[in-house]
């Protein structure tokens, strides 16, 4: 059997092996270094700080894909710019790979303002902080509400608990403040519930108008006929009230000897 190994022919048959053997390897080799170009890869840029625009740009002349994954709401940053990046900057990628971006958001979050009347005004403003909204103060005599929430506004209007604010926007809070004054409350009688309302506003008041039974929801016609009959408190020269006072009104379409509904 040694001898037969030692032939010519089967020592050719071993080469050619070999041969055949070392030949697949080196396709191999060359191919997989071609199919996945091996050794070149392409650098990926800093775009922190860039805008997103920029960004596409710098990506997509690389041959790199881009995906924007996530944006955050920082008040001080340009909007729309690059906060961060995967893969990091001057990592090395092949064409075609990918890039994560996370952006600053182009336009704040919503906020529910969850503020109304009657609200610790010490409380309403830890709210406002916790939620990014800046305010101003204003105090009004008020002692039915001393140290809480009168009402809040924006550029004048006044805002409800399910008002939505943007992030970074200002609102103004009225809070009562305790006062020693007397205000002498008109006399009433015989004028509408919005002609009432402008003169209480004024005087720091509160209107609170209550139509004849039967009117639950009473119309802009009701408003404007339906007239004063009774008030509470009354028109008294002598004694007056107290800022932030509710004055209660009685409203009828008929004469106003008709004695009105103490339960309303």
């Amino acid at each position: 059997m040694s001898s037969s190994i030692k032939s010519p022919e089967v020592r050719k048959a071993v080469l050619r092996i070999l041969l055949v053997y070392v030949a697949v390897i080196g396709i191999s080799w060359f191919y997989l270094r071609w199919y996945t170009d091996h050794g070149e890869f392409i650098s990926v840029p800093d775009m922190k700080g860039m805008t997103l625009d920029e960004a596409i740009s710098s990506i997509e002349s690389r041959g790199l894909n881009y995906v924007v994954i996530d944006s955050i709401y920082d008040r001080k940053a340009t909007p729309g710019t690059v906060v961060d990046q995967s893969p990091v900057p001057e990592s090395q990628v092949k064409e075609g790979r990918q890039v994560f971006l996370t952006i600053y958001r182009l336009s704040p979050p919503m906020e529910r303002l969850g503020i109304k009347q009657g609200d610790y005004a010490a409380v309403a403003m830890i709210k406002l902080k916790n939620k990014a909204i800046d305010f101003d103060t204003l105090y009004e005599d008020n002692n039915t509400f001393p140290g809480s929430i009168i009402r809040v506004t924006q550029k004048g209007k006044s805002l409800k608990a399910d008002s939505m604010i943007p992030r970074g926007a200002r609102v103004t809070l009225v809070i009562g403040r305790a006062a020693n004054t007397r205000i002498i409350v008109p006399d009433f009688t015989g004028k509408t519930c919005s002609e009432v309302q402008t003169i209480l506003d004024t005087l720091n008041l509160i209107c609170n108008c209550r139509f004849e039974p039967g009117i639950e929801s009473p119309t802009a016609q009701d408003s404007s006929t339906f007239r004063v009959c009774r008030q509470d408190p009354v028109h008294d020269p002598t004694i007056g009230t107290t800022p932030g006072r509710i004055v209660d009104l009685w409203l009828y379409n008929s004469p106003c000897s008709q004695e009105p509904d103490e339960d309303r």
